[in-house]
């Protein structure tokens, strides 16, 4: 009887354990797969890096972070951590930088983004300093000091997740240094013809200037220093022949990179500028003074759904709960709150 009560026992834990995915080609002890690596740190198993399709099962990739109301002044050494050493706690760490090596550092209240040239590379190694955390909604004011000193730098502030292809984004070109560019992508499909650029009629490599992403359900509204200079709404990206929005509208990360586009393919070089000039002690710099973020609360419309979705999900939990005798699952739980 107890050898049976055990075997019992066992079979309905093992049977909680998710199942390796038939995709993958990762195991237990590296379970997390990016771009046809598996492992088990913070660059492979963060949202919105990791694939879950091909990692080893459902649970190996971290969970979205959600988002957090806040202001980074970048006056704390630990604003911000290489991604490598990330131990996956949001609330010590404001930021991660992507790349190895490291061309983040905090300075005099500034977070510095450094771009140096990569002789192997014929082109500038640059970096990139992604949020720890992720948002769906809400608004974002950075205050930034562009790199754009020279024609091919870049310079960017974007809210992205590399899953799905959404971004919302501020871009600035050596090329143009007096000009900030606006553009979104949505479902994975690029289309450059949506960039909208905006001249400061100053240098923004000069001083710095509060740039804004006002993102809802249902618009974006870009701002440079307190003036909205384009609104995007959600009703205006609709295609009737795929019955489709073309609208960001998935769990993101807010980003910060400098790279060189003038060493790029031909159309970015000529985007960006080129040649990118390089001499053995050059190093390009953007800097970040501060990102303020506060979450958003949904549409109605989006509301008035989710509340549909609920009481159908209530009803349903209902009758199964009278079928069987369990309780009823609370449907609000169970779903979570708005998406931030």
């Amino acid at each position: 009887m107890k050898i049976t009560a055990f075997s019992a026992v066992l079979a309905s834990a093992l049977a909680m354990v998710p199942a390796a995915f038939a995709e993958s080609t990762c195991d237990q002890f590296s379970p997390c797969y990016r771009e046809g690596y598996c492992n088990v740190n913070a660059a492979f198993c963060l949202y919105g890096l990791c694939v879950p399709s091909k990692s080893y099962n459902s649970t190996s990739c971290w969970p979205a972070e959600g988002c957090a109301s806040q202001t980074v002044n970048f006056d704390k050494s630990n604003d911000i951590i290489s991604i490598y050493k990330y131990s996956g706690d949001a609330s010590q760490n404001a930021f991660l930088s992507i790349f190895d090596p490291d061309n983040t550092a905090i300075n005099n209240g500034n977070l510095e983004l450094s771009m140096k040239y990569n002789a192997a590379q014929k082109a500038g190694f640059g970096a990139t300093a992604d949020a720890s955390h992720t948002i769906k909604y809400g608004k974002v004011t950075a205050r930034v000091k562009t790199a754009s000193i020279a024609k091919g730098v870049v310079s960017s502030f974007i809210i992205r997740d590399d899953n799905t292809g959404d971004e919302i984004d501020f871009e600035w070109v050596g090329l143009s240094p007096n000009q900030v560019q606006t553009n979104y992508y949505a479902n994975n499909v690029i289309d450059y013809t949506k960039m909208v650029p905006y001249d400061l009629g100053v240098d923004t490599s000069a001083a710095y200037h509060d740039y804004e992403i006002n993102w809802t359900a249902d618009s974006i509204v870009w701002s440079v220093d307190g003036k909205p200079i384009r609104t995007l709404k959600k009703a205006d990206t609709y295609n009737a022949a795929t019955n489709t929005y073309s609208f960001p509208s998935s769990e993101a990360r807010i980003a910060f990179s400098i790279w060189d586009g003038g060493s790029g393919a031909q159309g970015t070089a000529d985007w960006a500028g080129h040649p990118t000039p390089w001499n053995a002690d050059t190093v390009y710099k953007m800097y970040v003074d501060s990102a303020e973020e506060s979450s958003a609360v949904a549409s109605s419309s989006e509301l008035n759904s989710k509340s549909a979705a609920e009481s159908s999900a209530a009803d349903a939990s209902t009758g199964a709960a009278t079928a069987t005798g369990a309780p009823a699952t609370d449907a609000a739980t169970a779903t979570g709150a708005p998406g931030h």
